[in-house]
């Protein structure tokens, strides 16, 4: 019988089709909270849809160096060494593109706000160019000082593109970051404050089987910060039920 397994040696788009098949998908809470990943025991999900599994390869904090309990080490390797391989889950089921919320909390680490100039990819969803289908992406990472959450989906003709200063951003602060979208707003907020807002007047881009925390595909620009508790709601929160303050 086929079992959802850690490090499977098959490329991950077939595991993510493997997981679609073998994994049933769990109930929506009445609250709309679809994906929930606190880090605390581990990679694996809190709630989510189908497998709640964590592929990847990484690390976890100890003790109580969480926002809350233990968070996610997003951070690359020394030249030479395993790179940083972030843990990836199911699109399907946990991500609605009509409206949503994701949320999280992170904390720079060094790399991520004394090299600006490097992408840093906190959380992203795409599907790879190929002479068939052009780029769709869904990112929020940070570059040149900036807090960037981006979409795009070149076949569509379709971006949205909000950039945030991290100016008074400082190592060793905890920070919380939420992205809405619905009804064809997009609003930004940090630490409970909107920082930024468009109108693209759809849902999300076409997504990929699986989204990443903490990295892109391949470690592609680790994010260089602790991230906790995750959350990816289906509709559009409010400031006062997004988990600021905590």
């Amino acid at each position: 019988m086929l079992i959802c397994r850690r490090n499977a040696l098959v490329p991950l788009q077939i595991a993510a089709m493997a997981l679609l098949i073998v994994c049933a998908a769990a109930a929506q809470p009445d609250d709309g909270l679809l994906f929930h990943a606190s880090f605390d025991a581990g990679l694996d999900a809190q709630s989510a849809a189908g497998c709640p599994v964590g592929h990847g390869e990484a690390t976890r904090t100890s003790g109580s160096d969480g926002k809350t309990g233990e968070a996610l080490v997003a951070q690359g390797g020394f030249p030479g060494a395993r790179p940083f391989l972030a843990p990836w889950y199911l699109t399907a089921g946990n991500i609605n593109r009509e409206a949503g919320t994701v949320e999280l909390w992170i904390k720079p680490l060094p790399g991520l706000l004394t090299e600006p100039e490097l992408r840093r990819i906190i959380f992203h969803s795409w599907i790879e160019r190929t002479r068939k289908a052009n780029p769709r992406v869904f990112r929020i990472d940070t570059n040149h000082g900036l807090l960037r959450i981006f979409e795009q989906e070149v076949g569509e003709d379709y971006s949205s593109h909000i950039q945030i200063p991290l100016d008074a951003w400082q190592e060793g602060q905890w920070h919380h970051i939420a992205y809405t979208w619905g009804d064809g707003e997009r609003v930004a907020y940090v630490d409970g404050v909107e920082k930024g807002r468009a109108s693209p007047g759809r849902g999300l881009p076409t997504l990929g089987a699986f989204f990443r925390i903490g990295a892109g595909n391949w470690a592609m620009g680790p994010a260089h910060c602790l991230i906790d508790e995750v959350r990816i709601w289906n509709r559009a929160l409010t400031p006062d039920e997004m988990g600021w303050p905590q």
